[in-house]
């Protein structure tokens, strides 16, 4: 069954942080690690139509990620490989089991996002998305300190007990 280019590029999208979590953890040098990501995701576009989406695409992209990055070590001796053939198939392989696990909670995380109020919602983009240091959203939000802090401590843990409820609502339902 071949995949529309809006399914393969919502699939990409939705795992393109997992994707590049992966090679992260095997290419340290950022500009590589980049070029990589890109090579690879050229590659799955190529092959859109090879995946069956009764599997994971993330599991199908991190295989061909693996595979990518053991090619270029072959290819180039100086490619900063930090890890054997073996133990990148064995992260490959850790990843898949850790997404089956991962996604109920992901996807109940999503949810509790969306009911937040925007300014809520807001403020964790700031924090956790642009990686900004809580001194420089309390000068963008013109807030103190403590009540960034205090802000982002509540939302956490509405956000936790959210994500509880969430998934005792599934597993109940199963």
């Amino acid at each position: 069954m071949a995949t529309s280019p809006e399914q393969f590029l919502t699939s990409l999208l939705t795992h393109e942080s997992d994707l590049k979590a992966f090679i992260g953890s095997l290419v340290l040098d950022p500009h590589v690690r980049d070029d990589v990501f890109q090579e690879v995701a050229l590659t799955l576009w190529d092959r859109k139509d090879d995946f069956n989406p009764a599997f994971s695409f993330g599991a199908w992209a991190r295989g061909i990620a693996a595979k990518k990055i053991l090619k270029h070590r072959e290819r180039d001796a100086r490619f900063p490989l930090l890890l054997s053939p073996v133990t990148i198939q064995a992260i490959a392989e850790a990843y898949d089991r850790n997404e089956a696990t991962a996604r109920p909670t992901a996807e109940a995380l999503r949810h509790c996002l969306e009911k937040l109020p925007e300014k809520s919602r807001q403020l964790l983009q700031l924090r956790y998305e642009k990686n900004l240091k809580v001194e420089q959203i309390a000068g963008q939000t013109a807030s103190t300190l403590d009540a960034i802090y205090q802000a982002l401590s509540r939302l956490r843990t509405r956000l936790e007990e959210c994500i509880r409820q969430r998934l005792a609502l599934v597993d109940g339902g199963q």
